[in-house]
């Protein structure tokens, strides 16, 4: 099958698997049905139990992103964008890394990161893949890779919020936002010294929203500064506001 062909290719052999198709419906389903068979069999996990995961999915991660790195640099792609670890969802690396392998204030920066805003943000990608899959076929490694790792996101954030009692509060915010502000900061700084889009905090690129694309073309400052704003607030408070929603109907039922 052609799609076995897919899978180290470099861009513009085939066509991109995309947004909204039926390649990206594929994926998605199969993403969904990962997700499902991985919560049932965790119904009964234990925190022990995930706090292993956690190591697990520190080192698994970051071995498949090193592979994706070195993808990049195998086929030329040697622009900050395209191998830099740095993006929105890629904290959740070292947040598994902090939540795993440290103890104290470190180790509550990465809970921050995982509980408080990996669903938003997982959940976010698998229904607008704007970046591998608007480059790649279906079949290619990071496209592939792309969805499994959004996948374990949100897996990995349900685990804690059902599991860990870590309350997403007040408190809990300032440490996601030590966390957030240490890696928008460094995306800040490199995109302003490279011309690059980490973080895509420089321009909307392939994000499906025409008011951010519209934005971008009246005012990049006014851009960057609603995009580092969304990043901010709204994935955090947003779990919040459906967790404690849920908490209340539990109660009342």
């Amino acid at each position: 099958m052609d799609i076995f062909n897919q899978f180290w290719v470099p861009r513009k052999i085939y066509k991109p698997c995309g947004m909204f198709t039926e390649g990206h419906m594929i994926l998605l389903l199969i993403s969904g049905c990962v997700l499902t068979f991985l919560l049932i069999i965790s119904i009964k996990i234990t925190v022990e139990k995930i706090d292993i995961l956690t190591k697990v999915f520190a080192v698994s991660l970051t071995f498949l992103e090193g592979i994706k790195i070195f993808f990049n640099f195998y086929w030329g792609y040697t622009k900050v964008n395209y191998w830099f670890p740095i993006s929105f969802c890629s904290i959740f690396i070292y947040a598994l890394w902090m939540s795993g392998f440290t103890n104290g204030y470190l180790k509550k920066l990465g809970d921050s990161f995982i509980t408080g805003v990996t669903v938003v943000a997982g959940g976010a990608y698998l229904l607008f893949p704007s970046t591998s899959l608007t480059a790649y076929p279906i079949g290619h490694y990071l496209c592939i890779y792309s969805m499994l790792f959004h996948t374990l996101m949100i897996y990995m954030g349900v685990l804690y919020l059902r599991k860990k009692q870590i309350n997403l509060n007040w408190k809990t915010f300032k440490k996601f936002i030590v966390i957030y502000l240490f890696f928008s900061v460094i995306s800040i700084f490199i995109n302003n010294i490279t011309g690059s889009n980490l973080m895509m905090l420089s321009s909307p690129a392939n994000i499906p929203v025409k008011l951010l694309h519209t934005l971008y073309g009246v005012n990049r400052l006014a851009y960057t500064g609603v995009v580092f704003l969304v990043y901010l607030f709204v994935p955090y408070w947003l779990t919040s506001f459906v967790v404690k929603q849920l908490s209340i109907r539990k109660k009342t039922s």
